[in-house]
């Protein structure tokens, strides 16, 4: 597919909608730029922000403290 895009005075080019919808990207989705060589390939970056809501419902986090009290106390128990 090739598709052109108009700079602005600011620097800036509007994705079409074709491309939006190859790339799966909206309003507030990051891209980066990658070169290689004399190519410029646009691909999509996953923020936090698509994760959002991706654990909901699960288990609540174990207590770092006490998991880390346990691996201790069994080490030391181990070297004995």
């Amino acid at each position: 597919m090739t598709v052109a895009a108009k700079v602005t005075s600011k620097g800036q080019i509007t994705l079409s909608r074709e491309v939006r919808k190859l790339l799966a990207v909206g309003k507030g989705s990051v891209v980066i730029f990658e070169t290689k060589g004399d190519r410029v390939f646009l691909k999509p970056v996953k923020t936090l922000r698509v994760f959002k809501g991706a654990l909901k419902g699960r288990k609540p986090a174990a207590d770092f403290d006490a998991v880390r009290t346990r691996a201790i106390s069994k080490k030391s128990g181990a070297s004995r």
